[in-house]
């Protein structure tokens, strides 16, 4: 089933609110008689820097503070070592991977600890023969907001799922997972968005080419996409996991308020931010939450998502980099034709609503 027939798919079931009609409602809900007043959102994020030498799987970990939650989990090859021709004209000497450079950094996982709701896990695997560099990454929320009025409110992110999916062959070594499909749950509808994304493929056998907000559920479930890079062509299972994020806070002092959320450019298809990725060495998109529309200046980027379009098959996701208020995506096109590649971001107000 295409991305296409999914997307015809998801269009009768409908889309999420648009983002000025949803800023509207979860930023200025009705006031319940409390005193008007706002809390402070924490959204922050945690990086390392790891080197890679050897051909080995390589895990490594990440945790937002105590008590706080992980949104999203990321990684970026920053370089890979080149070593070819040999400088000491080695007839013996080696040359690792299949591509010399950064497309030889496989990743086998990346995903939200099941155990713990702070901790996000990676596996890498380094074929070529150099080091590599990467930085890695998790965006977080503070477990409450900040304290106004002599209070605070608890954020409620809860676990939603990890485990075993079944894939579907789109044919030409893609095939996709989607979290909405039999089997799983999805996020409350009008109540919640799917946050913390993550998969873990047993392999490093096929790579990652979109992950994203499901078209079927109106971003109430996710998909991942991957291909095939050597046999078995498709794998019979492979485990995904999810979170959900309340658009709510918990009730304290006899109220409630909403965070506002939005995924940005938007969520149907046609109006995902697109551009072509030319031949050549990697290169970075940005898409700023506040971009596009000036009432989002205070939202930050916290889970971001892409897919690959045409000429994906010689096209890498290199990785991505969050920003306080952007998301920056990473694509090496190795097709003479430039590549399509589409992204954006779930985009979270750094301040709550009046109380409800």
């Amino acid at each position: 089933m295409t991305l296409a027939s999914r997307i015809r798919v998801a269009a009768a079931i409908g889309a999420l609110v648009a983002p000025l009609a949803l800023v509207a409602a979860s930023t200025s809900p009705a006031d319940a008689g409390t005193p008007k007043h706002k809390h402070e959102m924490v959204l922050y994020k945690v990086e390392s820097t790891v080197k890679l030498s050897d051909a080995s799987l390589d895990t490594e970990s990440l945790s937002c503070s105590p008590g706080d939650y992980v949104l999203d989990g990321m990684w970026l090859v920053k370089h890979v070592d080149q070593y070819s021709p040999d400088p000491d004209d080695d007839p013996g000497f080696p040359t690792g991977g299949a591509y010399n450079d950064e497309r030889d950094v496989w990743v086998q996982a990346s995903y939200p600890d099941q155990g713990d709701l702070r901790t996000w896990r990676f596996k890498f695997q380094n074929k070529a023969y150099g080091d590599a560099q990467l930085r890695l990454a998790i965006t977080c929320i503070n477990g409450a907001t900040q304290f106004t009025n002599g209070h605070r409110h608890q954020v409620y992110v809860h676990h939603l799922f990890g485990g075993g999916a079944a894939t579907t062959d789109e044919g030409n070594g893609r095939f996709y997972v989607d979290s909405g499909d039999p089997g799983f749950s999805t996020c409350a509808a009008n109540n919640e968005y799917f946050v913390a994304p993550g998969f873990d493929l047993g392999s490093t056998n096929y790579r990652i080419v979109g992950s994203y907000p499901s078209t079927k559920n109106a971003g109430l479930s996710w998909a991942w996409e991957f291909a095939v890079d050597a046999v078995p062509t498709q794998p019979a299972s492979i485990n995904v996991y999810g979170r959900c994020i309340d658009r709510r806070v918990l009730a304290d002092s006899g109220h409630r308020h909403a965070i506002a959320m939005a995924h940005l450019p938007g969520l149907p298809f046609a109006s995902w931010k697109q551009s072509f990725n030319p031949t050549g060495f990697p290169n970075e998109f940005q898409y700023q939450c506040d971009q596009d529309y000036p009432q989002f200046h205070n939202y930050k980027a916290m889970v971001g998502w892409f897919w690959m379009g045409a000429h994906w098959e010689h096209n890498w996701f290199i990785g991505m980099e969050p920003r306080p208020k952007l998301r920056a995506f990473t694509f090496m096109n190795k097709d003479p034709n430039p590549a399509q590649v589409k992204y954006g971001t779930l985009c979270i107000n750094a301040r709550t609503s009046n109380p409800v």
